[in-house]
């Protein structure tokens, strides 16, 4: 899988990903900045076909608000801490899931890995 890190993660991710087998590129690798708006940062990420690794509440808040589908999987790190925390989630989400599904919005916590479809509305004709 193609990887978009996105927030305040640490490298202990970014290493994690890539020891899992997985490539993962940053915001400015795709255009993007610090000062992206969150649907640009969702945009780039469906457009360029790059799952989304994030801990920023607001970023799957946008989602579900704005309703769009997104093709690829999200992966929320909903969890305090540093490298040892971020790093030790994301080895438990790639034990128990080793094939990530699209469409679906996976929260890792402390103590689990939640799954939930992400919004499905067709794209406007428009669009």
């Amino acid at each position: 899988m193609r990887w978009l890190i996105h927030g305040t993660l640490t490298p202990a991710v970014t290493e994690a990903v890539i020891r899992h087998g997985h490539s993962v590129r940053s915001p400015a690798d795709v255009g993007l900045t610090d000062e992206s708006p969150l649907i640009d940062i969702l945009k780039t990420a469906h457009a360029k076909q790059l799952d989304l690794m994030t801990n920023s509440p607001d970023l799957i808040e946008t989602q579900f608000v704005a309703g769009k589908r997104f093709d690829r999987s999200i992966v929320y790190l909903q969890l305090a801490g540093g490298d040892v925390e971020q790093d030790d989630a994301i080895d438990r989400l790639f034990a128990r899931y080793k094939r990530l599904s699209p469409e679906m919005l996976y929260t890792v916590t402390e103590t689990r890995v939640k799954v939930r479809q992400l919004p499905t509305k067709r794209r406007e004709a428009s669009e």
